[in-house]
C-alpha cells in the first residue's frame, strides 16, 4: 500500500504522455472521457486491491493525457478557450471542468481503496 501514493505522484508529475497527433482534439477529448467513464464503471466490480489500483492508474493516466491534450491544443490555437472561436468546436473550459470532475471521482475511489 505504501507504493500507491508514490506511483500516483509519478503519474501526475510525469510529462511523458504521448503528444497530440494532429487529429481533431474535440473527438480525442470525447474518446478519452469515454475511457475514464468506462474505468469508473468497472471500478466497483474490482474484486482485489490490485485490480482497484490498476483501474485507478488507468484513470489517472487517461486524465493526465486529456489535460495535456487540452493544454497543447490551447497553445496551438492561441486564440480563445471558447468554442465559438475554436476551429475545432471545442469548449476547452468545459472539457477541463469535466476532466476535473472525473479526477474528483477518482480521488474518492482512491480513498476507498486505501481505506479497505
Amino acid at each position: 500500500m505504501k507504493t500507491i501514493f508514490p506511483a500516483i505522484a509519478v503519474l501526475f508529475l510525469s510529462m511523458t504522455a504521448s503528444a497530440h497527433n494532429g487529429e481533431d482534439p474535440a473527438a480525442e477529448v470525447v474518446k478519452k472521457r469515454s475511457y475514464v467513464l468506462q474505468y469508473q464503471k468497472e471500478y466497483p466490480a474490482a474484486t482485489s486491491q490490485e485490480e482497484r489500483i490498476r483501474n485507478i492508474k488507468k484513470q489517472v493516466s487517461t486524465l493526465q493525457s486529456t489535460i495535456l491534450l487540452l493544454r497543447n491544443s490551447l497553445v496551438k490555437e492561441n486564440r480563445s478557450v471558447r468554442s465559438d472561436l475554436s476551429k475545432y468546436d471545442l469548449d476547452y473550459l468545459v472539457a477541463i471542468k469535466n476532466s476535473l470532475k472525473d479526477m474528483q471521482k477518482l480521488l474518492k475511489q482512491l480513498e476507498a481503496a486505501v481505506d479497505s
